[in-house]
């Protein structure tokens, strides 16, 4: 549920200990909002600056600006009373619902009834406002309407309407920063999460500055994130010109905790006074703390208070952010882009104003890749707080990491639209976007389930790109609202801490295959990576234009990601199909719906008859040739046509050609890799299964399925010493990891070590791996009671769907006769275990026997 104006009114509300209370004396435009609540615009939150205003010529009852009329001194006090919802003010705003109140007045949503579909926020002020509070009022207003910016809340103007004043501003949806820190980011944000919002902050700043105007009130409560993740400055209520204006600091109140020394002391405002309340926001964000505990800088500057340094942030960025809290205007930060250029470890903004062209974007890029490539070469480029030389160089950990020249992780982008429900859109884009880089050949790109394992971690980039063997990362954020969405997305050298490149994109959601295109063109060109052949046409194959059905797909890879965790095994064939009815062309689609329903058909359908398994499969292997059929390029479908084939239909030489295709599609995919050599393995060709494996672990390092695969690839070729490391790396990543045990248990039990092979199964008895695996051992430990009570366990959980399992476990008991029948049972029903019957060590007492070997003959084997 949306976050409206009242939510900051909630009573029981955490408060923060350290943060002063809002002087609502002070917040002449805006001061609900610093109690939590919201105004700001409905639509779309990407649109520019050009929402509808009051016409200049409406009737005399209608809007008029304070400049215009100057309303009656004398008020009743009855006029303070709340206004009744449907009244109409001006003859032109009919109240909706009240959003809040404050002490300057109360405010309400209000439906513009001369322009359809437009909708304020208005405050309708206190009788008592008179005198200076009001003449200010109105030249602030003024000053307001003249910073049209997307990141300043539009305040149209001061009207009256008989005895009533009230301001008409922007109306918004979301939360206040304030509100956002207590309720959702208690310890600190994430700087990747932070930093959007710092960057929204700093261009409404920045522009407020070059029309010289000081904000002079800025802290978390005047800070709005919107529902679409678009931050908003509020109430420049106390704002004042710069250009020696005499000031009457009695006049003014502020809120202390973010007010710098000079404020206090009552100095003519000058831009480094926010410079300093920026920097306190700024530090709170990240830290969830004031810099100063609970002193004011006065207090602070006296003590000799030093801010703590915050572990989130490199050394330079650091060392930024304390100039920026530096008690003297003469030794703080000059500007809001020097502050900003500090924070973001060597990208230089671009200046507020200017408006770059495609063409010049990309000189840019250019320019900056080279320049960076010089750097490189020289030996120059350092950690973001390094210097050169002393304890500000770079550490020898630091210089001994070496990863590949051209690697790449891509973490998480951040969700910002303020909406829970949304993670999936942020996550989903984000594999997308991984996908298309590993598209490019040159590319050694981390897979997903690694650069995942960091979410909602606040772990350095260093750390992040040195898990993960990666010379560089890639993150960002997605807003997205009804129809549109702003992406940023940022590069960082994982060696130096430096950007290679940034960029905002604002579009339209049917426009995200594109999107796509220009981040990787973008990456490759910041990493120097040769592109072959058109990159467009690689990313976009098999996707859709349809925005409805792009989410829908979304949706479904998210619902299979949480499959394994014991959510429904049938939402993502749901809403794979939904995105197919949406785009019966969408090739994606129907090769993720036919993996779906394989993995469905293997590991979920229980005790359901071998017809109904056989029935999924071929529903599985149709949707990928469907996808083949309309994306012949697409490695997706014959990765999902080689799963339905070969573990559906055991045609064995048919899943080879396509695992292979697949591969060469798909070079550097690690999923592709890893199922092509668990096959392969399985298919008796060893080396090169590991191989693929292993390439596969180098880009999912923290992927536990990897190590697991290239046991079971290391056990099935009777590699069984060396099986036992990755197995126990799996189990390392994930002491839940079911299947390692039961292959472990089996590795010991191969080398004979059934005292540890028992042991090792003996901990999750409860799953088939380990009752295959304690089904032979015991036998061998002479508790033959305890291995038939085992095998009798595996029958009563899996039917006849384990036919294969019981041929092996009576191949190792000496009663091949048994042995056999079960074989010929699992052939009959089409059992996928049949794939590994070629290596398996298990059924090795079986090899010489005719019928086996019959049996073998009959499979489709490639040569």
């Amino acid at each position: 549920m949306q976050t409206e104006w009242a939510r900051g009114l909630i009573p029981g509300k955490r408060p923060n200990p350290a943060r002063w209370p809002a002087s609502e004396e002070s917040d002449l435009l805006s001061e609900p909002i610093a109690a939590g609540r919201i105004a700001g615009p409905i639509g779309d939150p990407l649109e520019s600056q050009t929402r509808a205003r009051p016409s200049p010529g409406v009737t005399p009852s209608a809007s008029h600006s304070s400049d215009e009329r100057t309303p009656p001194e004398k008020t009743d006090s009855a006029h303070d009373e709340p206004l009744l919802i449907g009244q109409i003010l001006g003859g032109r705003y009919r109240l909706e619902r009240a959003l809040g109140e404050g002490g300057m007045g109360r405010v309400y949503l209000a439906r513009d009834e001369q322009v359809e579909g437009e909708s304020f926020a208005i405050k309708v002020l206190k009788a008592g406002l008179r005198g200076d509070a009001l003449t200010l009022l109105r030249e602030e207003v003024h000053k307001t309407r003249k910073l049209s910016h997307p990141n300043i809340v539009d305040v149209h103007s001061l009207n009256s309407d008989g005895t009533r004043l009230y301001v008409l501003m922007e109306y918004l949806e979301g939360k206040p920063l304030n509100v956002l820190l207590d309720e959702d980011f208690g310890r600190g944000m994430p700087f990747r999460r932070a930093w959007p919002i710092i960057e929204d902050v700093g261009a409404a700043l920045g522009c407020a500055h070059d029309h010289s105007v000081i904000h002079s009130d800025l802290k978390p409560a005047n800070i709005f994130v919107t529902t679409s993740g678009r931050t908003k400055l509020l109430d420049f209520g106390i704002a004042r010109a710069s250009r020696g204006q005499a000031v009457n600091s009695g006049v003014f109140a502020l809120t202390p905790a973010y007010a710098s020394c000079e404020m206090l002391e009552g100095r003519e405002p000058d831009a480094r006074d926010d410079i300093y309340s920026f920097a306190c926001v700024i530090y709170e964000m990240l830290s969830g703390k004031h810099p100063f505990g609970n002193l004011d800088a006065l207090a602070a500057r006296d003590s000799g208070a030093v801010p703590a340094p915050l572990a989130c942030l490199y050394r330079g960025q650091n060392a930024a952010l304390a100039k920026g809290l530096a008690f003297e205007r003469e030794a703080r930060t000059a500007s809001v882009e020097e502050l900003l250029a500090g924070l973001s470890t060597g990208k230089t903004p671009a200046r507020r104003s200017a408006a770059l062209t495609a063409a010049a974007v990309v000189a840019l890029l250019a320019i900056a890749g080279l320049g960076y490539l010089a750097l490189e070469k020289a030996g120059l480029l350092r950690h973001p707080g390094g210097g050169t030389g002393g304890s500000d160089t770079a550490t020898p950990t630091a210089a001994a990491f070496n990863p590949p020249p051209h690697s790449v992780a891509v973490l998480p982008f951040a969700n910002l639209s303020g909406d829970q429900q949304q993670e999936y859109f942020s996550d989903g884009l984000t594999e997308e976007l991984l996908n298309s880089l590993t598209r490019i050949d040159e590319l050694h790109v981390a897979a997903r389930t690694s650069s995942f394992s960091f979410k909602g971690k606040n772990i350095e980039i260093g750390q992040i790109a040195r898990k993960l063997n990666v010379a560089a990362v890639l993150e960002g954020s997605v807003r997205r609202s009804a129809h549109t969405l702003r992406v940023t997305a940022q590069l960082i050298d994982a060696v130096s801490g430096y950007h290679l490149w940034s960029q905002t994109y604002d579009r339209d959601l049917g426009d995200t295959l594109k999107l796509q295109t220009e981040i990787a063109n973008a990456v490759a060109a910041a990493m120097k990576v040769t592109l072959l052949g058109d990159i467009a046409a690689q990313i976009e194959l098999g996707g859709t234009r349809n925005p409805a059905a792009f989410d829908a797909y979304l949706r479904a890879t998210k619902a299979q990601a949480m499959v394994h965790s014991g959510a429904d095994e049938q939402a993502p064939i749901d809403e794979y199909t939904h995105a197919i009815r949406l785009d019966p062309n969408y090739a994606l689609a129907f090769a993720g719906r036919a993996m779906s329903r394989s993995v469905y058909a293997t590991s979920y359908m229980g005790e359901a008859s071998p017809a109904a398994h056989r029935e999924v499969f071929e529903q599985a292997q149709a949707d990928a040739r469907k996808a083949i059929v309309l994306a012949p390029d697409l490695a997706e479908g014959h990765l999902a046509l080689a799963h339905s084939v070969g573990y559906g239909s055991q045609d064995f030489a048919r899943a080879n050609e396509e695992f292979e295709l697949a591969v060469k599609l798909a070079p550097g995919n690690a999923r592709v890799l890893r199922n092509y050599g668990t096959f392969a393995a399985s298919m008796g060709r060893a080396e090169a299964g590991v191989a693929a494996i292993t390439r596969s672990i180098a880009l999912d390092p923290l992927n536990r399925s990897g190590h697991g695969a290239l046991g079971q690839a290391l056990y099935r070729s009777h590699q069984y010493s060396k099986a036992l490391a990755p197995l126990q790396d799996a189990l390392s990543l994930d002491p839940g990891y079911q299947l390692a045990y039961g292959f472990r248990g089996l590795a010991y039990y191969a080398l004979r070590d059934y005292q540890r092979a028992r042991a090792t199964c003996e901990l999750k008895p409860d799953v088939w791996e380990s009752q295959l695996c304690l089904a032979v051992t015991y036998d061998k430990l002479g508790r033959h009671a305890d291995a038939e009570a085992m095998l009798a366990n595996l029958q009563r959980s899996e039917g006849e769907n384990a036919a294969y399992q019981y041929a092996e476990v009576y191949a190792q008991w000496g009663d091949e006769a048994q042995a056999l029948e079960w074989l010929e049972k699992a052939l009959q029903l089409h059992d996928s275990g049949l794939t590994d019957i070629r290596l398996d060590p298990l059924l090795d007492p079986l090899r010489k026997e005719p019928r086996f070997q019959a049996i073998v003959r009959s499979l489709n084997f490639p040569a």
